[in-house]
């Protein structure tokens, strides 16, 4: 009774501790619990949250895993099981979690959703949008799952579907960013039935919503700002990496490792891209994230006043890479696309990497961006113009990669994959990548490997030619785009 007593008052320390915030002195009144009883599931438990408010997502793993070992219904675990493994990008362990939690509470919608979002990322469409269609039911979720499903399958939206994306987007009652979305996935049901000028106006009503949302929201938020800011640090990497900073820093680097960038605008056909490749038994797909930003702001890389370490920079790039997931025995694929940004960089730290550059027609790239709510990030994309603007600066960031590093960088067009799917992809694989040649990647859509961007249904199947030239459909309403694009716009 004792020992027990002496655990719960170890608790007790602990929570009080948390609850002020003394994270610190938490962790040492549960890690003293764990110790004492280290068959009782309450001191890990404990230990894991404190990681997850860290942000140490993978101990907290470790932990929770740990944790239902020794208690598996424990639903709150299970639920932040879920949402660690999500955020590390485990996305069939989140599914496993999910499912878990849901045989013990079959109620808890929050946990349906996430599950759907989780089976379309590993790509159970059917499933995901079946679970977003069985929580119709449920008024606090009900908008973002027909949302998400009409976004996913837009072809499979039915008359009363349509129908209610119109009422709850005019209903006041649903939350602004709801009703944003809800905009933009009556505009994709409208695409589908080939009600262009209706679909254009529904895309517009959402784009204008998240427009303002983002004005509203904070000034590093402003479409505006952030656009002056990216312009901003074009001009700081063009400044300070020149053929000079190349040669001064040539041979510095790693060169044991070929690591595969995939750079460009969004919607340009990367994820295609990246399926491809990450088909290949050689290569291991790591999809999108800031690692390489976060290694290059942490050394002030782009500040003249630091030191350069090369070196150094490749090495903490892999290590963080490590941490995602990756091993030494593929070949890592990085689909981050704002790393158009940092070719220079990455050729220095990696000689031998292959840096392809997704690239789409302007017009069909800055539509398809137009056409996209994203999840975050990219705040320029709400705007015809603005759009325009941010194309012609990502261009003037490749034309310098293409004068400081001629031939450095591998265009690979998605008209051309689209044209000949066979002859492009072994291109790809084979000249581009450098890897031996495997028929894997020509069944790409059968590769079964998490995908979260808004490309994850469309990789799912055979290459198609649908999107090719959609602009055309919506050319009446696109005159601030083409003037803005300037002269990448259509002769």
């Amino acid at each position: 009774m004792a020992a027990k007593a002496n655990i719960d008052a170890l608790l007790s320390d602990g929570a009080a501790h948390y609850a002020a915030d003394r994270l610190d002195a938490a962790a040492r009144a549960y890690a003293a619990a764990e110790r004492a009883a280290p068959k009782d599931f309450r001191p890990i438990y404990s230990l894991a949250m404190i990681d997850i408010s860290q942000g140490r997502l993978a101990p907290a793993a470790v932990r929770l895993k740990r944790t239902l070992k020794l208690n598996p219904a424990l639903f709150p675990a299970l639920f932040n099981l879920g949402r660690v493994s999500e955020q590390l990008g485990r996305w069939d362990e989140a599914v496993d979690a999910w499912t878990r939690a849901l045989a013990l509470r079959p109620e808890a919608a929050d946990v349906r959703f996430a599950r759907a979002v989780a089976l379309c990322t590993v790509g159970r469409i059917d499933e995901g949008v079946a679970e977003y269609r069985a929580l119709a039911g449920d008024e606090r979720l009900a908008a973002q799952a027909l949302a998400r499903a009409v976004l996913i399958r837009p072809e499979t939206t039915t008359d009363a579907e349509l129908t209610a994306l119109e009422q709850l987007g005019a209903d006041p009652g649903v939350a602004a960013d709801t009703r944003i979305g809800l905009a933009f996935a009556r505009g994709a049901a409208l695409e589908a039935r080939g009600r262009y000028d209706d679909a254009f106006a529904a895309f517009d009503a959402g784009n204008r919503m998240q427009r303002a949302a983002l004005v509203a929201e904070r000034p590093a938020r402003d479409p505006a700002v952030a656009a002056r800011e990216h312009a901003r640090s074009v001009e700081r990497v063009k400044a300070l990496v020149t053929p000079a900073f190349i040669e001064a820093h040539r041979g510095e680097g790693d060169a044991g490792v070929a690591p595969i960038f995939i750079v460009g605008m969004p919607r340009s056909g990367s994820t295609l891209i990246e399926q491809i490749l990450a088909s290949h038994p050689g290569v291991q797909g790591m999809g999108e994230s800031p690692t390489l930003a976060h290694v290059l702001e942490r050394a002030r890389a782009y500040d003249p006043a630091a030191p350069k370490d090369v070196r150094a920079l490749a090495g903490a790039y892999l290590d963080a890479l490590r941490e995602r997931g990756w091993t030494r025995k593929a070949r890592p694929v990085d689909k981050t696309l704002e790393s158009y940004l940092h070719v220079g960089m990455i050729a220095l730290m990696f000689p031998r990497a292959v840096i392809l550059e997704s690239v789409r027609d302007p017009v069909d790239t800055c539509l398809a961006c137009w056409r996209q709510l994203f999840t975050h990030g990219n705040e320029p994309l709400y705007d015809l113009a603005e759009i325009g603007e941010t194309y012609r600066t990502y261009r003037a960031m490749m034309d310098h990669w293409a004068e400081v590093l001629p031939g450095r960088v591998i265009e690979v067009s998605n008209e051309a994959l689209v044209a000949d799917p066979p002859a492009q992809i072994r291109w790809l694989v084979t000249d581009a990548c450098g890897l031996a040649w495997d028929d894997a990647c020509l069944d790409f859509h059968k590769t079964p490997r998490p995908i979260s961007t808004a490309s994850t249904a469309q990789v799912r199947r055979p290459i198609f030619s649908t999107s090719l030239e959609r602009w055309r459909q919506y050319e009446a309403h696109l005159g601030p785009l083409i003037e803005a694009l300037g002269p990448y716009a259509p002769g």
